[in-house]
């Protein structure tokens, strides 16, 4: 299926016009099976503890919402070309970037062993434990390197649109059906439901899966031929195939993973499960591609091969040792250091800068050295939402619950604002005071 030959390593640098060559389909086809996953049917599963009048509402706009800010990071790295770390550098500054880079390299790590994991349980249930769970997660793991070593453009055009998509579209739907027909809506409908969870609360947990994907998004859109048909790409991708699974975890109605594959198993003879377990590689890949990615900007001189090697056989050892458990502890983790960050970057790209970032600003002899304003204002936001969420023992405004999301991401947005704007006032006032 792939070309053997000597394929290129991109790195960090601006992608040469020649190779933007994914259109807008193609980064729908991307997105949307990025959206797909056993995991996002375990995420859904966790609102079960809201109403369903609260779960629904917030299924449809925290995937709206999040998906919005998915295509808008990911436009910086279409309009320049350039992976999510290094859009990072003209708030954050080069060294000021590298704190995301290593917090970024650790959720993917996380991310990567919990595919790995489910894959390698899913095919043990599905063979009647005849291939051990060790093997599997040897299998997988050498599946997800060869995935990384050949890049995106080779997984987009000749894993996903001529294979994995079209199988897992197919897969989603007959499942979707599946549920309804059982009679899980009726169930959910006629229940009284729980009040433990707010709608807020439950926004946290829909919104916090696209955030997770921001710090990766610009490493796959710089590839984009056009910039406006990757951000529309992306948007309508994720959006749909979030709604969709995030509502199937509702009806499965279980947030242990274990029981989700065994019911997943059940339909077609676990058939579907099968194929959702190919489908999982292609997450697994777009982590620990990105992963390398995030290293380099750091460290400029690793070989992208050796990286990806590296981190896929680490999260597959980890796989080994660490049992499936505190799944929304590593979501709510996720959205605690993401949202606020991109709350500072998009406000920088889209407000102070007017989308007028330049190379000089991200690679040049002039590149910020430490952001002090992103730092303070990022770091604001990261206590802001652990007060506000379920992370902190003390949940200080439990009673209001109005969630962390949207008060994290608005309060260092409007502090980082407020302190660029301070800081252009006082170089008014000091030029003024030259010119007297």
């Amino acid at each position: 299926m792939f070309p053997i030959r000597r394929l290129p390593e991109w790195g960090i640098e601006p992608i040469p016009p020649k190779d933007r060559s994914l259109r807008g389909i193609e980064y729908f086809v991307l997105w949307s099976s990025l959206g797909v996953g056993l995991l996002v049917f375990s995420a859904g599963s966790l609102l079960t503890a809201a109403r369903f009048i609260d779960a629904i509402p917030a299924i449809i706009v925290g995937s709206i919402a999040g998906s919005l800010l998915l295509a808008l990071a990911g436009k910086i790295g279409s309009d320049h070309a350039v992976p999510s770390l290094i859009s990072t550098r003209p708030s954050f500054g080069i060294h000021g970037a590298s704190i995301p880079a290593i917090l970024n390299v650790m959720q993917l790590i996380g991310w990567t062993v919990f595919e790995i994991m489910i894959m390698s349980k899913a095919t043990e249930i599905l063979t009647g434990d005849r291939i051990p769970y060790y093997l599997c997660t040897i299998l997988f793991g050498a599946f997800v390197i060869l995935l990384g070593i050949v890049g995106p453009l080779t997984v987009v055009r000749q894993w996903l649109e001529k294979f994995a998509i079209w199988v897992v579209y197919a897969a989603s739907f007959l499942i979707i059906i599946n549920l309804l027909m059982s009679g899980h809506l009726s169930k959910l409908l006629s229940a009284s439901g729980g009040a433990g969870m707010s709608f807020f609360s439950a926004l946290d947990i829909v919104i916090a899966l696209p955030v997770s994907w921001m710090p990766l998004v610009a490493d796959y859109n710089r590839f984009a031929k056009d910039s406006k048909g990757a951000f529309r790409g992306t948007f309508m991708g994720f959006a749909i195939t979030n709604i969709l699974f995030y509502f199937g975890g509702v009806l499965v109605g279980n947030s242990d993973v274990v029981a989700i594959i065994l019911a997943i198993q059940s339909i077609f003879f676990g058939f579907l499960l099968f194929m959702f377990i190919l489908h999982e590689t292609t997450n697994a890949f777009a982590d620990v591609y990105s992963s390398s990615v995030s290293t380099q900007s750091i460290f400029h001189k690793i070989k992208q091969r050796h990286l990806i090697t590296g981190f896929t056989a680490l999260s597959t050892v980890l796989a080994m040792m660490i049992p499936i458990s505190q799944y929304e502890t590593f979501i709510l983790l996720i959205g605690s250091v993401f949202v606020p960050l991109f709350g500072v970057v998009l406000s920088d790209y889209y407000i102070v800068k007017r989308r007028q970032y330049t190379q000089d600003m991200m690679y040049g002899k002039n590149v910020l050295k430490i952001g002090f304003p992103a730092i303070v204002a990022w770091s604001f936001g990261v206590l802001l939402y652990y007060l506000l969420s379920s992370l902190s023992p003390i949940y200080i405004l439990q009673w209001s619950q109005i969630g962390a999301t949207i008060p994290s991401f608005i309060g260092s947005s409007l502090l980082y604002l407020g302190i660029v704007q301070r800081i252009k006032w006082i170089g008014v006032l000091e030029g003024l005071r030259y010119w007297r």
